[in-house]
């Protein structure tokens, strides 16, 4: 191991350690990726309601509609009220999808097939503005906390710590095979609230 890795550790560590507002962001950003770990199943959701190939691609469809639509609000919302307002309010709303999906399996059973696909095609909506807005709060916020003559540093430490939280999908399809395929979306739900709870601290934080 060369001297400069293990330097670069070790600053990692001091930051962590040091910068209440950088680890109160990683918890969140943990949090996050818990969130995100319910995302694969939602086309599991949709086929096992009975929706076709044909409809997924709808779905698909509709993600990347919902992306490319939220841009402009994120970036408007992001320049006036700054990206931490924007995590809050992308954060809020990330409770709509999961909470979406349990009502759609546990209630619209008996629907019609057009009416699972409008149902599911609004959630997939969300999750392509959502993801698309969490990552612009993310990255712009993570340059507003990090010093300026140490952004390159504190990007890399940041994206190094949050890193295991990719692999959350992983532990999302274990809680589907030994629990079932709402408690996924339940766990994912329950992230989303906590790490709201984290950004109003951070808010709180900057307040004082």
């Amino acid at each position: 191991t060369s001297p400069g890795f293990v330097r670069y550790l070790k600053d990692g560590a001091r930051v962590l350690r040091s910068d209440h507002r950088f680890r109160l962001f990683l918890y969140s950003q943990w949090l996050g990726g818990a969130t995100l770990m319910a995302l694969p199943f939602y086309i599991v959701a949709a086929t096992g309601v009975g929706l076709g190939l044909g409809d997924v691609g709808v779905l698909l469809g509709a993600q990347t509609a919902g992306a490319l639509a939220s841009n402009a609000i994120w970036g408007r919302l992001g320049d006036r009220h700054g990206k931490l307002a924007l995590l809050q309010v992308v954060g809020g709303l990330r409770l709509v999808p999961p909470f979406g999906a349990i009502a759609i399996l546990w209630f619209m059973t008996d629907f019609t097939a057009s009416a699972t696909v409008i149902a599911f095609g609004v959630l997939f909506v969300f999750i392509g503005g959502l993801t698309n807005g969490m990552t612009i709060g993310y990255l712009g916020y993570l340059m507003e906390i990090s010093p300026n003559d140490r952004r390159p540093a504190y990007s890399a430490y940041f994206n190094a710590l949050a890193s295991p939280a990719a692999l959350l999908p992983l532990a999302g399809a274990v809680i589907a095979d030994l629990i079932s395929l709402p408690a996924v979306f339940a766990v994912a739900l329950l992230a989303a609230i906590l790490q709201l709870m984290l950004y109003r601290r951070l808010a709180r934080w900057e307040e004082d």
